[in-house]
């Protein structure tokens, strides 16, 4: 009997855990609630408001990045998933600088560098497909071109 309780408890458990999804955090929230749900951002940016940008990456294997606003009262004020279709098509070739990318979607899950170009690359959940998000940059961080390759690893499953 008591390895059946204890099954439960660790299925319960389980559900809980997997409520502390980024797109569950109510606005208004501290920000010290949202490091206690969520855990520590993988990046912190001032803004141009007087707060932060707090960023949660979840790749390399995820298909998400969230960032929080939070002012300067440590309050949570929006909250937003980078990796749409619409802001992947906001990269404009020949205008576009790293920068500028990745405030638009946030830390690449790969960056790889070759002689005259480098890549940049993101794990996206454009349903009804799975696919890689990619940038390639000049030499002066300008982008070259966009686009998106088919995830053949998962091959038209259901994301993790």
């Amino acid at each position: 009997m008591k390895n059946v309780l204890g099954f439960a408890l660790c299925g319960l458990a389980a559900m809980l855990a997997g409520c502390a999804a980024p797109g569950s955090v109510a606005l208004n929230t501290s920000a010290d609630a949202l490091v206690q749900k969520l855990g520590k951002p993988t990046e912190t940016r001032r803004n141009a408001q007087g707060g932060e940008s707090w960023d949660y990456v979840y790749g390399p294997e995820g298909f998400e990045t969230w960032r929080f606003g939070v002012d300067g009262g440590r309050t949570v004020r929006s909250a937003e998933q980078l990796l749409t279709y619409e802001r992947l098509y906001k990269i404009v070739p020949g205008v576009t600088t790293e920068a500028g990318v990745t405030e638009l979607l946030g830390k690449p899950r790969l960056v790889t560098r070759y002689s005259h170009e480098s890549a940049w690359e993101w794990r996206v959940n454009l349903l009804p497909n799975l696919g890689i998000f990619m940038v390639r940059f000049n030499p002066a961080g300008v982008a070259l071109g966009v686009g998106v390759m088919t995830d053949l690893i998962l091959d038209g499953s259901s994301p993790p």
